[in-house]
């Protein structure tokens, strides 16, 4: 049981206490980047030194955000209730299950922050201890019928990257994958009584990753002519006539769960 509590970090009134551990271990991101602490950081006059903590996205982020935050002029107090939306993909607590190497060892209650890219946990979803699951691909969970494993995978733009992707289809030669996401999308004021403004806000987004053979998954648009040439030759007739007669939808992960669940029949 020892080793099982390498897989978390401890998070409590603001402080951070973590556990010898290989693998990525960071505080979870409760409110994201938008905090009066964070924004204050990046608007400091110390900001090109901020420390903005140990959370690999957000220090991916940190030039694209600073641009962002630049020209938003007074709105330094800039929180989350200042922002329509959600960082979550439910922003209760739901039991689920901790898995290691596939094999279940715990049940905790957990949200998932579809911006940091992280999975947050609690014993009790009332907890005031907020624990991070480390970033490891020996650990995955399971949580409202929902999966989420960590791997690597080639982005949009073919870098090789690693994250949680949800598997919606195993089993065969088609492992097909969704990862969803948090987008933050800046705000506009409207600037007269005729013009339209819009609040500043998270947008959901969903990306879909392939895996073919057991190969690094990779991203792909989830329309006809790129899924198309996901196949080989000699299927893409049948598998055309079952988009046809089942009237799949390719812009939606039930559509593509259908398709790539018959793909690994032929």
């Amino acid at each position: 049981m020892i080793k099982k509590t390498l897989l978390i970090a401890f998070c409590s009134l603001g402080s951070v206490s973590y556990l010898q551990a290989q693998g990525n271990i960071h505080s979870p991101g409760e409110g994201g980047f938008f905090t009066a602490d964070r924004l204050a950081g990046f608007k400091g006059p110390d900001a090109e030194n901020y420390d903005n903590g140990n959370n690999p996205w957000m220090m991916d982020l940190y030039n694209d955000m600073r641009t962002k935050l630049g020209v938003m002029g007074e709105e330094v107090n800039l929180t989350l209730e200042d922002i329509d939306g959600t960082i979550y993909l439910d922003e209760s607590f739901q039991l689920g299950a901790l898995h290691e190497d596939g094999v279940i060892f715990k049940r905790m209650y957990m949200r998932y922050d579809a911006y940091n890219d992280e999975i947050e946990l609690r014993e009790s979803p009332d907890s005031k201890v907020t624990r991070a699951m480390v970033k490891n691909q020996k650990y995955s969970c399971s949580v409202n019928g929902s999966k989420f494993d960590y791997l690597q995978y080639k982005n949009d733009e073919g870098v090789l990257v690693a994250g949680y992707l949800e598997p919606l289809v195993n089993g065969g030669d088609y492992v097909l994958y969704q990862k969803q996401l948090k987008i933050f999308k800046e705000g506009k004021p409207a600037k007269t009584s005729l013009d339209r403004g819009f609040p500043h806000r998270f947008l959901d987004k969903t990306e879909y990753y392939l895996s073919v053979n057991g190969d690094t998954p990779q991203y792909f648009k989830a329309k006809k002519s790129e899924v198309m040439a996901l196949f080989p030759d000699e299927d893409q007739k049948v598998i055309k006539q079952f988009i046809k007669e089942k009237q799949i939808d390719l812009g939606e992960s039930l559509g593509l769960t259908n398709l790539f669940a018959y793909a690994n029949t032929l």
